[in-house]
C-alpha cells in the first residue's frame, strides 16, 4: 500500500489487478485524500469512461504503478481484443452466405 498523500493527478495507479491514470483528486475536511477519478485501461476497452473511487474504503487496493505496467496492460487488452475479433470473423466465415454488414 502506498501513502495516499503520494497519489496525485497524472499518477499511474494499480487498483486491485488493473491499471489506470488518476485524473482528479479530492480531499476531505481534514485534508486527507478521499476520492480519486481514474481512467483505467480496462474501462477504455469496455467502452466506459473514468470512474470515481473512494480511497478511504479500501486503501490497500490502490497503489502507485509505472507507465510500463499500464502499457503492458494496454498491450494485453489489445491482444485479447484482436483475438476476439479474429475468432468472430472466423466464425462468420463458416457461413459465407450470411453477409457481414460493413460500416
Amino acid at each position: 500500500m502506498v501513502s495516499n498523500a503520494k497519489i496525485t493527478e497524472g499518477c499511474v495507479v494499480k487498483i486491485h489487478n488493473w491499471y489506470g491514470v488518476v485524473l482528479e483528486t479530492h480531499y476531505d475536511d481534514q485534508n486527507r485524500l478521499s476520492i480519486i477519478q481514474v481512467q483505467t485501461a480496462r474501462n477504455i476497452f469496455r467502452g466506459y469512461g473514468p470512474e470515481y473511487l473512494d480511497v478511504r474504503l479500501m486503501p490497500e487496493a490502490i497503489e502507485l504503478a509505472s507507465l510500463a505496467d499500464l502499457q503492458q496492460e494496454i498491450e494485453t487488452h489489445r491482444r485479447l481484443l484482436n483475438g476476439a475479433v479474429e475468432r468472430m470473423i472466423g466464425a462468420a466465415s463458416v457461413h459465407p452466405e450470411i453477409p457481414i454488414a460493413a460500416d
